[in-house]
């Protein structure tokens, strides 16, 4: 008797799923070593998914000495992990996970790795003691590194309406970060009461092409301006009532709309 050709076709299918289903390799099996090097060479642990290689590796890390990923800020290759926005900076947070970063604090001045520099940062990001609040205030005073670097203390700054912090952030051109990390960068201004920002929250926020940052913009004016129409047609509109705002204000603002 002839099997029906689909019959065939989806045990073939079947069979083949089974198969890769069964030598799918356990990569909590495999010793650290063999997993980094599975980046490059995907025969060595039977494996191309990077993703899942990266978070095994990323569950690895409380298992890490202190000074070890320590080494990782500055050489991603040395956990395998990289202290970034994909990871969700993960050597960072496990640092700080430990506690007790004021050595980690003072190191940063003699420190002379920038990524090392850098992911200390990120370790401060992580603390609200007075210690971390003057290291971020001294770290963005001495204005070392990019504004890539500077954003993280600014930022940590504003959220506790330090005038430095927010200084910093409304007198950039355009914004430091993308949009996924600088979403609710600009809502500070409206809870700070800060009306130095107005200019560029109209200027530059409330005319970005990330629609997140243009909502947080709204919420800081109409913080900021709490009389404001409960309603506009459209984002023109609402620019240019804004701008109408400021200048009578005294704030030199140069709109779209004018």
């Amino acid at each position: 008797m002839k099997r029906p050709f689909c019959l065939i076709v989806l045990a073939i299918v079947a069979s083949n799923c089974s198969s890769q289903t069964q030598t799918r390799p356990d990569l909590k099996k495999l010793p650290s070593d063999q997993l980094k090097a599975c980046y490059s060479d995907k025969t060595i642990c039977g494996s191309d998914d990077v993703y899942a290689i990266s978070e095994e590796l990323q569950h690895r890390l409380p298992k890490l000495p202190s000074e070890q990923l320590i080494a990782c800020l500055a050489d991603w290759k040395i956990c395998g992990v990289g202290n970034d926005l994909t990871s969700g900076w993960a050597v960072s947070e496990e640092i700080a996970r430990r506690g007790e970063p004021n050595a980690l604090f003072d190191r940063y001045w003699t420190e002379r790795n920038p990524d090392v520099r850098y992911g200390i940062i990120h370790v401060a990001d992580h603390f609200k003691s007075k210690q971390a609040f003057a290291f971020m205030q001294r770290v963005l005073a001495e204005g070392q590194g990019d504004e890539d670097t500077l954003y993280w203390p600014a930022s940590y700054l504003a959220e506790r309406c330090d005038p430095a912090g927010l200084k910093w952030l409304s007198t950039r051109k355009g914004r430091p970060e993308g949009c996924i990390v600088f979403t609710g960068t600009v809502r500070v201004f409206g809870k700070c009461q800060y009306r130095p920002a107005i200019p560029y929250l109209i200027e530059d926020s409330l005319d970005d092409a990330c629609l997140n940052i243009v909502d947080d913009a709204e919420r800081s004016l109409e913080k900021l301006y709490p009389d404001h129409p409960a309603k506009f047609d459209t984002l023109e509109a609402e620019q240019k009532y804004y701008c109408s705002r400021a200048r009578q204000e005294g704030f030199r603002v140069e709109c779209a709309a004018k």
